[in-house]
């Protein structure tokens, strides 16, 4: 079971009946706008009004404020609910009609069918995409090649040479490892595939999750559990081993969008899909670290997300109307 951790960054999905919508209409924060961009009278989708909702940490905000300023620059009027919840309310949400859609991640959509990963991400993601329109009436968009997954971080340039999990596998007996007392599950995944274990490595830091970024930057040890995503990957110069193997799940995030919604226009469709394929993980990071770079600059978080999503899609040529002059 992911840990306490991993729950916080709402990657695991825990279903329970759907909350009242009176009680969900106030979720969110408060950035909730209402603005239309790029829009005319001769563009029918102005007269589309879209609620896009995100979850709580900051890659799901900056992954709604992307969506919520491409669809805006489509034309159509957008209703922003960033931060509107944990995994159990937003996708509450999404069932009851507060909100129209928002980024998920395919292996927590496999958590909400009850099924377990093949370990193949584009038969996961059909998996999900024929379960969520048969059981939900909800539609996948394309999936990115962003992976929130769980990962295992080592120095840049590493002596001893590590590139891949299967390296850290037959050198473990040099490396000191660094992982959370609560995230022993971590091994679950990779025993399968690279036979690691607990008692593989030279020795085990059971430490907090921050911690372990900062002892192996200085030197303490040599690798530790980490998300693929992670902003402190890049604080601390570190860089995450290859999963050669293939042991741990993907989370690819994509639009899921209420099939009753998604049936008003097809460009709901089309501006969402055409960010996918440059949503890479990369992406992910240097976006972590320009938010922060822009509140170190005195601006609300609100703000800065805003100010890097919005220079993102002008650089990718994605923002092309005045959407993105809409936060």
């Amino acid at each position: 079971m992911p840990s306490l951790f991993r729950s916080l960054r709402a990657k695991t999905l825990v279903i329970f009946a759907c909350l009242p919508l009176f009680i969900l209409a106030a979720c969110g924060n408060s950035s909730t706008t209402t603005t239309g961009g790029g829009s005319s009278p001769s563009n029918p989708n102005a007269n589309v009004t879209l609620t896009v909702g995100g979850k709580l940490d900051t890659e799901s905000k900056i992954l709604t404020k992307i969506y919520t300023l491409a669809l805006r620059d489509a034309g159509f009027k957008v209703n922003e609910k960033a931060a509107f919840g944990n995994n159990t309310i937003v996708f509450s949400g999404i069932k009851s009609g507060a909100i129209d859609l928002y980024p998920e991640f395919t292996a927590t959509g496999l958590d909400a069918l009850k099924k377990t990963s093949s370990l193949d991400d584009a038969k996961d993601y059909q998996t999900v995409k024929d379960g969520f329109k048969q059981q939900f009436q909800i539609d996948w968009l394309d999936y990115a090649p962003l992976n929130d997954t769980y990962a295992v971080c080592v120095q840049q340039g590493n002596s001893l040479g590590l590139k891949t999990i299967s390296d850290l596998a037959s050198k473990a007996k040099q490396v000191t490892f660094d992982l959370p007392s609560d995230s022993t599950y971590v091994f679950d995944y990779l025993k399968p595939k690279y036979n690691l274990t607990l008692n593989s490595f030279k020795d085990v830091h059971k430490v907090d999750y921050t911690i372990g970024f900062k002892e192996v930057s200085g030197g303490q040890a040599q690798a530790n559990f980490c998300y693929s995503t992670d902003g402190g990957i890049t604080t601390n110069k570190l860089t995450v081993l290859a999963d050669d193997q293939h042991a741990f799940p993907a989370y690819h995030p994509a639009p899921i969008v209420r099939a009753s919604v998604l049936s008003k226009s097809p460009d709901i469709a089309t501006a969402l899909n055409a960010l996918a394929p440059k949503l890479t993980t990369q992406t992910s990071l240097d976006l972590q670290q320009q938010v922060a770079k822009n509140m170190n600059n005195n601006m609300s978080q609100n703000q800065a997300i805003y100010q890097a999503a919005k220079a993102w899609l002008q650089n990718q040529g994605l923002c092309k109307k005045s959407g993105c002059a809409n936060s």
